[in-house]
């Protein structure tokens, strides 16, 4: 395939008062493929933020978003999202609810992948939906630890996702997503900080009543951010994801549960000077052999190292 996208970000931020700030955003783009099809099409895209310090204990976030796009319309979203902080005791509760909006990509749309008897949708709609969460962050001894939880709940109408039979993109009439995040973060000293994160995830087809493919119902993580000296950091991280339903790639078995994976990732930071820093990454340490999407093998052990330069 053969194809680019366009796109212009402008941002201003406006302090209105010592406890207001106005963001307000533009997105002009343009997406276009000239292979397998000559398609495309313009989305202008404006947003406002306004953020909120109510006397340093409530806060509060409102944002609008308006999309127009020259296939799919015009659509109009936002989202709320105040947080109250209890200082005395070191809790903090946050929430949020708001509306999404999304086109199909031309991908979705017009790139079809016959020998493996997968094929486009060009009559695909774009995605809707409403959620909300609701959660408590708490600290403990001094700050040095915190911990919290979040429950969080959407429902999508015409998600895009796949068919019984996996050949073909749709849209899902209805979906659910549900579950709860959690962490525990540990700043052991100054330079060290340990931090372990846990979702757990239902993901519905409504209509059909089962779950939605390559979603995986839990996923876990262990960090550790290590400040060794001042110009050096180092970072590992162990990723778990668990089973979850997919397909074979010949189609034969079109909903099995594959098997979960973990790997480890390493990272280091030297900054040479104050504008030029040297990074290193490992991924997939242990080289694990693992699959996602079925039938699409991972990357085995992966080195990485490069310059970065602020100019």
């Amino acid at each position: 395939n053969s194809g680019e996208r366009i796109k212009i970000d402008w941002q201003g931020n406006i302090a209105l008062s010592d406890g207001e700030r106005l963001v307000l955003g533009a997105e002009p783009a343009r997406d276009a493929m000239q292979v397998p099809v000559s398609a495309g099409y313009d989305t202008d895209a404006g947003y406002a933020e306004l953020q909120s310090d109510l006397g340093g204990s409530f806060f509060n976030t409102l944002a609008l978003r308006y999309d127009s796009n020259s296939r799919f319309g015009d659509k109009l979203t936002w989202r709320i999202a105040p947080a109250y902080l209890i200082a005395a005791t070191g809790t903090k509760f946050k929430a949020s609810i708001g509306t999404g909006f999304k086109a199909p990509s031309l991908e979705d749309l017009y790139q079809s992948f016959p020998a493996f008897f997968f094929f486009a949708n060009p009559n695909l709609k774009p995605e809707t939906s409403t959620g909300y969460d609701i959660g408590i962050e708490q600290a403990l001894a001094n700050g040095r630890v915190r911990t919290g939880v979040t429950y969080f709940h959407n429902d999508i109408k015409n998600l895009i996702g796949d068919n019984a039979t996996f050949t073909m993109d749709i849209n899902i009439g209805r979906a659910r997503t549900q579950g709860v995040e959690s962490f525990v973060s540990w700043q052991v000293t100054d330079a060290l900080n340990l931090r372990g994160d846990y979702t757990y995830t239902e993901a519905y087809d409504t209509v059909l009543r089962q779950h939605l493919s390559r979603r995986p119902k839990t996923k876990a993580s262990l960090n550790a951010s290590w400040q060794a000296m001042t110009a050096l950091s180092l970072n590992a991280t162990l990723l778990y994801v668990g089973p979850m339903i997919d397909s074979s790639r010949d189609f034969s078995v079109p909903r099995l549960t594959t098997g979960g994976y973990t790997t480890v990732n390493l990272e280091s930071d030297y900054d040479v000077s104050d504008t030029v820093t040297m990074f290193g990454r490992v991924s997939n340490l242990l080289g694990r052999t693992y699959e996602n999407p079925t039938g699409f093998l991972a990357p085995g052990r992966a080195f990485y190292a490069g310059v970065k330069a602020k100019l």
